[in-house]
């Protein structure tokens, strides 16, 4: 009789459990609305403080909408996660663009490469953004370079 209640309190406890897993695992995307963390943060420029993201994916589509409250700040970006490189408008200028999933629905890489005014020499941004394994922290780690100038910087977000 002991071993049948055991088994009563045991089972749902044991589906409670799994669903509640399985729920945190869903959070675990990169899609959503995301804060920026100025003191987890490092090498801000001006354009992105004060600034949420809005990333929402849909099948190989990637975008990224950029917010300050509530009012958009430019044009949203869109990007395609095949790893096919195409010419995109960045910012008012011609870029290729390359994008990929490094793990589905949870960590893109971007590659931008563009001439600058004024300079000989391609810029070449490699952007990593990948998303915590609990869905509360979004990080893009940047890699910035023209000739021999590098330029690292990290952002970090809060699921808002």
């Amino acid at each position: 009789m002991r071993l049948d209640s055991f088994r009563f309190l045991v089972g749902p406890l044991v589906f409670v459990l799994a669903a509640a897993g399985s729920a945190a695992a869903q959070e675990a995307t990169v899609e959503g609305t995301w804060t920026l963390d100025m003191k987890a943060s490092q090498n801000v420029p001006e354009a992105q403080k004060g600034v949420d993201l809005k990333i929402s994916v849909d099948g190989k589509l990637l975008t990224t909408a950029r917010f300050a409250g509530d009012t958009a700040v430019g044009e949203p970006a869109v990007i395609i996660l095949d790893g096919v490189s195409r010419p995109q408008n960045v910012g008012g200028q011609k870029a290729n663009v390359v994008a990929k999933w490094v793990k589905a629905g949870v960590s893109y890489e971007h590659v931008v490469s563009m001439m600058q005014s004024g300079s000989v020499f391609a810029t070449t941004q490699k952007i990593v953004t990948e998303v915590s394994p609990t869905g509360k922290t979004l990080t893009r780690r940047y890699e910035i370079r023209r000739a021999q100038e590098s330029q690292d910087r990290l952002l970090v977000y809060r699921r808002k």
